[in-house]
């Protein structure tokens, strides 16, 4: 077996797509409306395993308490956080301890945890 997605229920997809888009370098696999209203599919090239993002007015959203996303920074670390940085956003400082490799964080536009490290 292996992963196929994974899905989080949003509140904003807009903002939601500006950020996994924009700062995270991935792309929209699908995309689609329902009655109920908009659900998206998101991978970054050339990977399988998918973000499904729902936004469903009146639906619970999700619940971030304890949830961390971790993905592996596409360039240096320091510059990565100045990209996300100039998107508008508030990383964390450059964590650097023995346990694992160098990373820092962001939350998303609900309020995950996410985690990019070298």
């Amino acid at each position: 077996m292996k992963l196929n997605f994974i899905t989080i229920m949003v509140r904003n997809m807009k903002k939601t797509l500006d950020f996994y888009e924009g700062v995270m370098g991935m792309e929209i696999k699908r995309r689609f409306n329902t009655e109920a209203g908009e659900i998206v599919f998101m991978a970054h090239p050339g990977e399988s395993t998918m973000l499904e993002f729902i936004e469903f007015p009146g639906y619970e959203t999700v619940q971030t308490a304890g949830l961390v996303m971790s993905y592996a920074a596409d360039s240096p670390l320091e510059e990565k956080q100045q990209q996300i940085i100039e998107a508008g956003y508030s990383p964390s400082e450059i964590i650097d301890n023995s346990q694992k490799p160098r990373y820092f964080t962001v939350s998303d536009p609900d309020g995950i945890c996410v985690e990019i490290m070298e």
